[in-house]
């Protein structure tokens, strides 16, 4: 279908397009720090955290580049061209979705829930996907007017749907850190916990901006958007794996050590020479046994990097609390005093 647009159109176009490029740079910078950051630890690119984000990154070069091209009238409106775009516009949606999925797995507690939800994600923009195909191609191609109706309606729905499954990860991802990890007693994760409150009305706001730009004269406008509202939503995911990996490895004290709260990736790790915890048990003067427990944070360095989101199992570690039950029996007031200096030289000596 033609594109003819007026001078407003084009100077809105532009300013978009170089928007696109400033944000395409920008984010180009940080994913490539973190790629060299992944391969001077690893000695390896194969990482599916790096493929997404530059998958993402390079698609939306693309995308706006083809668009404005076309916009200016460079490029022929063809069944090709606009299965091109739409092939890329799938890429851009999927590889999005999951950056913002796998952030959300680090802080659940149940890996296999993580994989459902994952791939239940894959499924729902899939046949979103595949709609699409079928209805917004011939609709530009010029089919039919019935087409070109139904678009019309299920191109603002299926944008509704990207900006609910949005606001539901990144509203479960602000739920997570506050019920498993500030309330857990690690405070040092309420910065990222304010963060993510904020920046997420501007990840939320670029898919409004897509929703207000397909109310144009020209119903292909919005389209140069899509690269826009992408490259600035991968510049949020790469800035909090910059935040994460930062607070991780922070040194700091557990301000809850008492904390009932489940372990995640980033509450968790196998390994003893990262946080040391001793919980020791004495006799208090009446004879009850009195816990006193410590827990300390070591220094550390994660294995998933500066910026990266590792999603094996061997993710970044902030804590390991070791707890030791002990029973205790009656005694008399000598046995009791006897029981307890020995508890205590045991304590000493660990």
């Amino acid at each position: 279908m033609a594109v003819a647009p007026n001078p407003m159109d084009m100077d809105m176009v532009s300013i978009c397009f170089g928007f696109s490029l400033a944000f395409c740079v920008l984010t180009g910078s940080k994913a490539a720090r973190q790629t060299f950051g992944v391969y001077r630890r690893t000695h390896s690119l194969f990482n599916l955290y790096l493929w997404m984000i530059w998958a993402e990154g390079i698609v939306n070069f693309i995308m706006s580049i083809i668009s404005w091209l076309f916009i200016r009238g460079n490029i022929r409106g063809s069944f090709s061209f606009f299965f091109i775009l739409v092939s890329l516009w799938v890429v851009q949606t999927q590889c999005l979705i999951q950056i913002i999925a796998n952030r959300v797995g680090l802080i659940m507690v149940n890996k296999r829930k993580v994989r459902i939800m994952k791939w239940t994600l894959f499924v729902i923009i899939g046949l979103v996907n595949i709609s699409v195909y079928c209805i917004w191609i011939p609709a530009r191609t010029g089919v039919s007017q019935t087409f070109v109706r139904i678009n019309n309606v299920w191109d603002r729905i299926e944008k509704v749907i990207y900006l609910i499954i949005d606001g539901a990860l990144n509203g479960l991802f602000l739920y997570l850190v506050r019920a498993k990890l500030i309330s857990g007693g690690l405070t040092k994760y309420k910065p990222l916990f304010n963060f993510n409150a904020f920046i997420v009305c501007v990840s939320l706001s670029m898919d409004v901006l897509i929703i207000c730009m397909m109310s144009l004269p020209n119903s292909f406008i919005y389209i140069q958007f899509h690269p826009l509202a992408y490259i600035v939503k991968l510049n949020i995911e790469l800035s909090m794996a910059d935040l994460i990996s930062k607070i991780v490895r922070r040194q700091d004290r557990v301000d809850n050590p008492y904390s009932n709260s489940n372990p995640t990736e980033l509450t968790s790790n196998p390994r003893h020479d990262h946080f040391h915890s001793k919980r020791s048990v004495f006799s208090s003067p009446n004879g009850q046994p009195t816990q006193v427990s410590h827990i300390y944070a070591s220094k550390t360095i994660s294995d998933s990097g500066e910026g990266e989101i590792n999603t094996q199992n061997r993710g970044p570690g902030i804590m390991k609390t070791i707890a030791t039950v002990v029973q205790t029996v009656e005694k008399d007031d000598s046995e009791s005093v006897s029981s307890s200096m020995k508890q205590l030289n045991e304590c000493r000596n660990v």
